[in-house]
């Protein structure tokens, strides 16, 4: 037997053992340093999903200002507006504004259908209640725990105003480090009648 199994040996070649990765550079740092990447990658993302990558611009109590006198002036006070809103949780909203006033607020469930709501303030629900939202955020920052956060929080607040009409087309809040993420798309903006969907509006 012992014949047998030294020529065995003699015949194996260094492929057939199983490589020995311990001696090689790196070989101990390779996983802390995936780590790492994966993490700033999900840093990354994060701050793009909510913020920077969406375009638009920070939002300011003068860029505010002006994208709500743009609005004024476009005096467009019939309309149907459709938008949604995720986070924390994902809603869709189909909006009819008669006179400047919301007349109705429908949920939008996720096969089109339509379902109308009783909320008991429509008046957050059109335009002008978007621009309340943002501007309500906005004042978060000078208070002592913005988003219930410390002081020196990092908070990134992005919106993207209608170049012509100035209603917010979108709007972005990301308080880095948490889940507090806030995101509103408008889908389109439809003036009533047979006038077509506000530009930036799918058809």
């Amino acid at each position: 037997m012992g014949d047998e199994d030294d020529a065995a040996a003699a015949d194996r070649r260094p492929e057939d053992d199983p490589p020995d990765r311990s001696d090689r550079p790196g070989a101990r740092s390779r996983r802390p340093s995936v780590a790492f990447a994966a993490l700033a990658v999900v840093g990354l993302t994060a701050l793009c999903l909510y913020a920077r990558c969406s375009g638009g611009q920070d939002v300011t109590p003068e860029a505010l200002a002006d994208a709500r006198e743009a609005w004024a002036r476009a005096m467009i006070r019939d309309y149907d507006l459709e938008w949604t809103s995720s986070g924390i949780a994902r809603n869709h909203y189909f909006v009819t504004v008669r006179a400047g006033e919301v007349r109705k607020v429908e949920a939008v469930a996720p096969d089109g259908r339509r379902f109308e709501m009783a909320p008991a303030e429509k008046r957050f629900y059109g335009v002008d209640g978007l621009f309340t939202t943002i501007a309500d955020e906005l004042a978060q920052l000078r208070t002592e725990r913005p988003f219930g956060q410390p002081p020196g929080a990092r908070i990134v607040m992005r919106f993207a105003p209608d170049p012509k009409l100035g209603y917010p087309r979108l709007y972005r809040r990301d308080v880095m480090g948490t889940a507090q993420g806030l995101a509103i798309d408008v889908v389109r903006l439809t003036p009533a009648g047979d006038g077509p969907s506000a530009p930036g509006s799918p058809p």
